[in-house]
């Protein structure tokens, strides 16, 4: 399979109203949304560093602290190394632990291992989380990326905060942080294994500003 826009592009379209004071403004917003999903789904792009780590989802779920202190360190790896850009290393370490934790929580075996990739694309950066997951871990998946693609997000995120504070779970809550507070656009890919299992990646990108 190849990557699929976690959201549609018609529901993360703007609404036409007062704001643009320019006929052209509203067209030419929905054309950069158009190009930034279509550069999200691309598969080769060209690159200025990689940085790839593989940890046990055991070592995740056992001691949840370890997704925090990996997400910081790859923050802080970043914010340092590239002083000519602005970084938001704390927004970074936000999104890779929530995406970390989504992985390990979902991981098809206590052995299994979660893979992160982070590219630096320029614009970009381009974070990748792997994970193992069985078929009906699959089919769950899809049934909750259905479930975010037909609602509106930020009700889906007042009910699953809700539904956490009352003790009855949160499920799919990371995935709602990132698209609510963050607005990030995401893709997924699920990839056959031999065992009959399903590698799922999910794949993001934090947009990276110049530095003055």
């Amino acid at each position: 399979m190849s990557f699929v826009s976690l959201t549609s592009v018609k529901s993360t379209l703007p609404k036409k109203n007062n704001d643009y004071t320019h006929p052209n403004d509203y067209t030419n917003e929905i054309s950069l949304l158009i190009e930034r999903t279509n550069f999200l789904l691309e598969q080769k792009v060209f690159f200025h560093s990689h940085l790839s780590i593989s940890v046990s989802s055991a070592d995740m779920t056992f001691y949840w602290k370890r997704c925090d202190v990996l997400s910081n360190f790859i923050s802080q790896f970043y914010f340092h190394s590239y002083e000519s850009k602005r970084l938001d290393k704390n927004a970074i370490s936000t999104i890779i632990n929530e995406l970390v934790e989504n992985a390990a929580k979902y991981s098809d075996k206590e052995n299994s291992k979660i893979y992160i990739e982070i590219k630096d694309l320029g614009t970009d950066l381009r974070l990748e989380v792997k994970n193992r997951v069985t078929p009906w871990m699959k089919a769950i998946f899809e049934n909750k990326i259905q479930t975010i693609q037909e609602g509106n997000i930020n009700q889906l995120y007042f009910d699953a905060l809700e539904s956490r504070n009352n003790g009855s779970g949160s499920d799919g809550m990371g995935l709602l942080i990132l698209l609510k507070d963050y607005q990030l656009k995401l893709a997924y890919e699920f990839t056959k294994t031999e065992e009959l299992d399903f590698d799922l990646t999910i794949r993001v990108h934090i947009p990276v500003e110049p530095g003055n």
